[in-house]
């Protein structure tokens, strides 16, 4: 008889109307080949790129005029539904934040953002766009003005827009993030030292 193997809470990256979406990987947990360890950083392109992204967003905008977060920030929506984005952008004194602050936002960014997809979509969604498009309009329904994307296997960059305009664009094209100010992921990854 084959014993049940529960997956850890750690494995859980986000959650859609209660039900898990867990990270990419945890099959390997399952079967023994990866620890929980193995499954909870990202790789060193990932990391790589959100960093430059945020070093950037850091530099375009005055301080205390925008409030970013990163280390997947997460959004609550309602009862059974969590969201986790790598960049999230607030407006100044859009979220309170004190010794309390023990919970997920309750507001929605302004802007998010996402190098690659971290979730495994198979038990819930079709393929990884159905994710991509699923994730985005709940942010968007919530209140979000933008969700960008970032491929790092595709190259691409998708921005969705509050009025559900989906781009998709090279990603050594500029694009705006907010308030006219402009990213170009290729431009910036070759600045922080990336070796094409």
């Amino acid at each position: 008889m084959q014993r049940s193997i529960e997956i850890p809470k750690a494995l859980i990256y986000e959650e859609f109307d209660g039900h898990p979406v867990y990270r990419k990987g945890y099959r390997d947990y399952l079967v023994g080949t990866k620890t929980v360890e193995e499954l909870m950083g990202t790789s060193k392109l990932q990391w790589f790129i959100v960093t430059a992204i945020l070093r950037k967003i850091l530099e375009l905008f005055q301080p205390g005029e925008y409030l970013v977060g990163t280390n997947e920030p997460g959004v609550h929506l309602k009862r059974g539904t969590n969201l986790a984005n790598d960049i999230a952008i607030y407006r100044k004194g859009q979220l309170k934040i004190g010794l309390n602050s023990i919970n997920y936002a309750e507001i929605p960014p302004v802007v998010a953002i996402e190098v690659d997809v971290q979730a495994d979509c198979s038990d819930i969604f079709s393929n990884e766009f159905e994710y991509m498009e699923a994730k985005s309009k709940r942010l968007l329904d919530f209140g979000a003005q933008k969700i960008i994307w970032i491929g790092s296997v595709s190259k691409k960059v998708s921005i969705i827009s509050s009025d559900r305009r989906w781009e998709i664009i090279d990603w050594d094209l500029p694009f705006e993030v907010l308030d006219g100010k402009y990213v170009n992921v290729w431009d910036l990854m070759l600045k922080n030292g990336f070796e094409a």
